[in-house]
């Protein structure tokens, strides 16, 4: 059996902050790893380096807000707590939705991290507020630094990042 892969290139649309994460990282690499990447590739297409070294000059280093927060190399501030943790969810929902399918299903004494109804995230607490993402999940509005530390390891564990590395809160 022979598999022929596509020579054409696909244009797939990405969220900036997508784009800024491999950037990020592609900075990271050093020159010799960079070198051989390039090598390997040779063979199967030509690599652009103008465009590839090119770095987003239409975003702002860093904005302002209470709390920052960085995602496999983006940093991003936000005013709240929750709306931090919306902006992770979001993020996530972005590159690997899986993840927030399996970390719906985890539940702490007294609420789930995500839900997709409103009120999934406080089932022993109705009254508490809610607030929807822009990727459709429910998460509580009501939530400490601990809480949300924890929620963040939680999404770690569920999508095989590590805490403090990958997914880093707070950050100074």
């Amino acid at each position: 059996m022979k598999c022929e892969t596509p020579t054409q290139p696909v244009l797939v649309s990405l969220p900036i902050s997508i784009v800024e994460a491999i950037l990020t990282m592609r900075s990271a690499l050093d020159d010799d790893f960079t070198a051989a990447l390039g090598k390997s590739l040779a063979d199967t297409r030509t690599i652009n380096t103008a465009v590839l070294d090119a770095r987003p000059t239409s975003f702002p280093a860093h904005e302002h807000g209470k709390y920052v927060a960085e995602f496999l190399g983006v940093s991003f501030p936000a005013d709240t707590l929750a709306a931090l943790f919306g902006r992770v969810v979001d993020m996530m929902a972005d590159v690997a939705p899986e993840n927030l399918v399996s970390l719906a299903g985890i539940r702490t004494r007294g609420r789930r991290f995500i839900s997709l109804e409103p009120h999934g995230i406080h089932p022993y607490s109705p009254h508490l507020p809610v607030l929807q993402t822009a990727s459709g999940w429910w998460i509580s509005k009501n939530i400490s630094q601990d809480q949300l530390k924890l929620a963040l390891r939680a999404i770690c564990d569920v999508s095989g990042l590590r805490f403090g590395e990958d997914l880093r809160f707070p950050v100074q």
